[in-house]
């Protein structure tokens, strides 16, 4: 009596060291992790490698403030899948995790959010639904998708964000006049999307007049929408007209001519000649009447075009 008794709590220790190790080992392969700050009460959810959310999510705390999701493959975001946070979440980073769609209420009950990151992604478009009552956003990351609409509505629906990231998405237009409604408004991104560059000057002194910082490629041709500007208050041309920018290439050679001393003019002589003949073989055959600023536009929208391309594949090799 006394052996089989020893042998039943044996296996049962047994038993218990079995689990205990199993646990372990599912602790040890687990995918997610929390981290606490006590100082700034804050607790931080990260995961990594996922290929579904539900799961992973239950580990989280309840009063969790900031999640974290990377390097993943998550095709779709399922309706209330973080409304159990909605009352202290203010960080959502879901960057680089595959995802394509989210449904109308993925992001439903989170009115404490500051940050919602979604850069990196397979995004198409961007419903207002997925915004609904996120008041307190200051940061949306919509950067490296391949958004083609954005609904109008997201803009009166987020009056104090301030942060507002865009770039390297395939959007052709956006009105440029519905950021007028983000108020609180502080920077933008918008490089790297297929806009036309009539729209793009639009969008440009819309940002400008609401004193945005604008970080972006058209900054670096600053000179030409500041010429595009007066040319148009001037009367020389309406926007999307050629026009303009003929008026401006005009512009912009006169000043630089204007700029030379009487010295440097004199030594241009020989660039003159070749400006010259550039300007002949650039002239399309088969247009007629085109002026040699007309030409010289044409020339500045192909440089404008390649070298962008051409700096970057320099960048390893910088010139000294």
């Amino acid at each position: 009596m006394i052996l089989l008794r020893a042998n039943a709590t044996m296996k049962r220790l047994l038993l218990i060291y079995f689990f205990y190790i199993l646990f372990q080992v599912a602790l040890l392969e687990s995918p997610c992790e929390t981290i606490t700050y006590k100082q700034k009460n804050n607790v931080d959810f990260r995961c990594t490698q996922l290929t579904t959310l539900e799961n992973n999510l239950n580990q989280a705390w309840t009063n969790t403030t900031s999640i974290t999701i990377f390097d993943s493959n998550i095709p779709n975001i399922s309706g209330h899948s973080f409304a159990k946070f909605g009352a202290t979440l203010e960080t959502l980073d879901l960057h680089e995790s595959g995802i394509q769609t989210c449904d109308a209420e993925a992001f439903i009950g989170l009115t404490k959010l500051k940050k919602l990151m979604l850069w990196g992604n397979k995004l198409t478009n961007v419903p207002a639904e997925w915004l609904m009552n996120m008041y307190s956003l200051q940061t949306l990351d919509l950067s490296f998708n391949l958004i083609q609409w954005l609904d109008w509505r997201v803009f009166q629906m987020l009056p104090n964000l301030e942060n507002f990231y865009f770039d390297y998405n395939q959007l052709s237009y956006i009105d440029y006049s519905l950021f007028a409604y983000l108020g609180n408004l502080k920077r933008v991104r918008f490089s790297k999307n297929p806009w036309k560059w009539p729209y793009r000057a639009r969008l440009t002194w819309q940002l400008e007049n609401q004193k945005v910082e604008i970080s972006d490629m058209w900054e670096d041709w600053n000179w030409m929408n500041v010429v595009i500007k007066d040319c148009i208050e001037s009367g020389r041309g309406e926007l999307p007209s050629d026009k303009v920018l003929d008026c401006a290439v005009e512009k912009l050679l006169e000043f630089t001519y204007e700029t030379f001393s009487a010295q440097e003019r004199s030594s241009a002589t020989g660039c003159s000649e070749q400006a010259k003949r550039l300007v002949h073989c650039m002239r399309p055959r088969n247009a007629i009447g085109d002026t040699d600023y007309e030409t010289v536009r044409r020339i500045l929208e192909d440089y404008s075009t390649i070298l962008p391309p051409m700096q970057r594949a320099l960048s390893p090799f910088p010139l000294k």
